[in-house]
């Protein structure tokens, strides 16, 4: 009876040693993963205030950007805040040193006031999430 305990027991504490160094092992393959290997999103700006506009007016913008990085960039998505604001964008890779472009538009109808539109890209870069921000003052039409 005593022995059955002593082997359940080693077999215990060498199962844990066991899956703590694996553990380790994965944990640090995964922080030598070379970043530079990726691409890199750079925008020329990422904000944009339209100013004041008439209600019911729509206002565009192109966000410009370029890929940094030394893999081909790949723009998997984009989302805005509010259905009032829609993007337009390529859908192709772009390539180290290229540059591409996200197109916002924003209709005012139904909106008054101050406005802050955000449109959330993203990519396939490390930091796969960058945010876009559109602002502006909508006017009533009285």
């Amino acid at each position: 009876m005593k022995i059955n305990f002593i082997i359940i027991l080693a077999v215990f504490f060498l199962a844990a040693f066991f899956s703590c160094s694996s553990n380790n092992t994965a944990n640090n393959s995964a922080a030598q993963i070379d970043t530079t290997a990726f691409p890199e999103i750079d925008f020329d700006t990422a904000v944009f205030n339209f100013g004041k506009v008439l209600q019911g007016e729509q206002v565009s913008y192109t966000f410009k950007f370029k890929n940094t990085g030394k893999a081909d960039l790949l723009i998997q998505k984009v989302e805005t805040s509010c259905g009032c604001t829609v993007p337009e964008y390529d859908k192709k890779p772009v390539v180290p040193g290229g540059e591409g472009y996200i197109k916002v538009r924003f209709d005012s109808s139904g909106k008054e006031g101050s406005q802050y539109k955000t449109v959330k890209v993203i990519s396939n870069c490390v930091d796969n999430i960058f945010d876009l921000v559109i602002t502006g003052e909508v006017l009533c039409n009285n």
